[in-house]
C-alpha cells in the first residue's frame, strides 16, 4: 500500500500544505515520501507520493518517477510486470513494476491500462502534452478521490489528504450520511458520492485525462462481459482451478516476505492452500477473532 496525491490548476498548493499532506500519508508508505512540481505560464501540477516498498526495494524506484518527460506516482501492483517487461526492448533503470507501467504509457498512451493485470491508482503528468492522466483498476481495489474547485482539481488516496493539500474546510454530505443511517453501508457504493460535498471517487475501470485549461475527459476503459460457452462440469472445474493457480502465482511476486489474512472462508483458504502445496511458499497467516 502506497499513497498518492496531487493537484493541477492555477492555484498550486504552497510548500506548507505539501509537507502537511506528505505527513498525513505516512501511514500508507513509511519507506519514502517525496513530491515534484511542474509550472507553465501561471499553471501548475504537483505530484506527491509515499512509498511502501514491495518490488525493487532500492531507492532508484522511489517516486515521483520520471522517464522522457513523463512523471508517475503509483499505488498498487502490476502483477504481470515481468511478462510485460520482456515484450519491450528497452534499457531498464530499475526492476520495478512502476517503470514497466510508465514505459507502457510511453509506448501505448492511455491504452496502456489494457495490458495490465493488477490493482492500481496512478497519476502520470505528461510534460510533452501538459496533461494529467489518472486511472483506477478494473475493480476499484485501490482508492482514488477527486475534488474539483474553480481553480483546479485535487486527487488523493484518502480524503484527509485532499483536505490537507487544499487547505479548505470540507462540508459534510448529509445525503450520504442519511443514506448510511437508513439503508446501511451497502447503499454507499451505489453512487460515487462520499461523506463530503464535492468529493467523489473515480469509478472502477475508469481513466481521466485533464489539461491545465480544465478540458477533462473521463471514460471507462473496461466493461465486464460474459461469453456463453458450452462445456462440461469437469472442464469448468479444471478451468477455474488453472486460472486460480496462475493468479496466485503472479501475486506471490515480492521482494519482501508476504503474509495472508484468513477470513475462515473458502476463498482465503484456497489461496493459502495453493501457495503452500503447489508453490511451497513460506509465509505467515493472520486471523481476526472478535469477542462478540
Amino acid at each position: 500500500m502506497c499513497g498518492i496525491a496531487g493537484y493541477i490548476g492555477r492555484n498550486c498548493p504552497d510548500h506548507e500544505h505539501v509537507e502537511l499532506t506528505l505527513s498525513s500519508m505516512r501511514n500508507r508508505g513509511p519507506d519514502n515520501r517525496d513530491w515534484q512540481r511542474f509550472d507553465y505560464d501561471g499553471q501548475s501540477c504537483v505530484l506527491l507520493h509515499s512509498r511502501l516498498s514491495i518490488i525493487d526495494l532500492d531507492e532508484r524506484s522511489n517516486q515521483p518517477f520520471t522517464i522522457d518527460g513523463c512523471t508517475i506516482v503509483f499505488n498498487g501492483e502490476i502483477y504481470n510486470y515481468r511478462e510485460l517487461r520482456q515484450k519491450l526492448d528497452d534499457e531498464w533503470l530499475t526492476d520495478s513494476d512502476t517503470e514497466v507501467l510508465l514505459r507502457y504509457y510511453l509506448r501505448y498512451g492511455e491504452k496502456c491500462v489494457e495490458h495490465f493485470e493488477g490493482m492500481w491508482a496512478f497519476a502520470i503528468f505528461d510534460s510533452r502534452s501538459r496533461r494529467l492522466f489518472l486511472s483506477r483498476d478494473r475493480f476499484a481495489e485501490k482508492p482514488l478521490y477527486i475534488y474539483e474547485t474553480e481553480h483546479g482539481m485535487y486527487f488523493a488516496s484518502e480524503i484527509k489528504q485532499l483536505k490537507a493539500l487544499s487547505g479548505e474546510r470540507l462540508k459534510i454530505n448529509m445525503r450520504q450520511l442519511k443514506r448510511l443511517l437508513v439503508n446501511g453501508y451497502r447503499s454507499l457504493y451505489k453512487q460515487n458520492e462520499t461523506f463530503y460535498e464535492g468529493i467523489r471517487r473515480l469509478p472502477y475501470a475508469s481513466s481521466l485525462s485533464r489539461g491545465f485549461d480544465s478540458d477533462a475527459r473521463e471514460y471507462r476503459y473496461w466493461i465486464p462481459c460474459c461469453r456463453r460457452r458450452e462445456m462440461s462440469i469437469e472442464e469448468a472445474i479444471d478451468g477455474v482451478r488453472q486460472r486460480l493457480i496462475q493468479s496466485v502465482k503472479l501475486r506471490l511476486r515480492a521482494d519482501v516476505p508476504l503474509a495472508f489474512c484468513l477470513s475462515g472462508g473458502i476463498d482465503s483458504s484456497a489461496i493459502v492452500g495453493i501457495a503452500s502445496r503447489i508453490f511451497n511458499y513460506d509465509f505467515k497467516t493472520f486471523s481476526i477473532i472478535e469477542n462478540d
